[in-house]
């Protein structure tokens, strides 16, 4: 086999690996992430509590910091929606994690996932405005 054909077969699997990885999310982690989404927008507390973790931090597109009680806190005072479909949708895995990166209407979300106790749940999550 050639140098040339070698370097070839490399750059075209350094390309597909990390994409093969991606594509492998588990069918229960798919359905925690849509549960705890649909959470969020029907302010199901229960269920948002549930699927998030003790340690759970999430910074608002303000800034603001909030632990899991400051946000459960702030669900409690929601009233329920529809949900926003998520556009731009990656999920990547890394070792014991898996971070989803997405847009939601005028926000970009990243929330970070680890299996805790046998169950999917978020550890952290970031809003960002979006850009128009």
């Amino acid at each position: 086999m050639s140098t040339a054909h070698l370097l070839r077969l490399a750059v075209t699997l350094s390309w597909l690996i990390p994409r093969a990885i991606a594509a492998q999310v588990p069918t229960e982690l798919r359905d925690a992430m849509r549960a705890r989404d649909e959470a969020i927008a029907k302010a199901d507390t229960a269920t948002w509590n549930r699927l998030t973790s003790a340690e759970f931090t999430d910074v608002r597109a303000d800034g603001t910091f909030m632990t899991k009680a400051d946000r459960l806190a702030l669900l409690k005072t929601q009233m329920p929606t529809t949900p926003l479909p998520r556009e731009q949708v990656q999920i990547r895995h890394y070792d014991d994690v898996f971070v989803r990166r997405s847009r939601i209407a005028d926000a970009w979300v990243i929330d970070i996932w680890v299996k805790d106790a046998g169950v999917w749940r978020v550890v952290a999550a970031q809003l960002t405005t979006a850009k128009k």
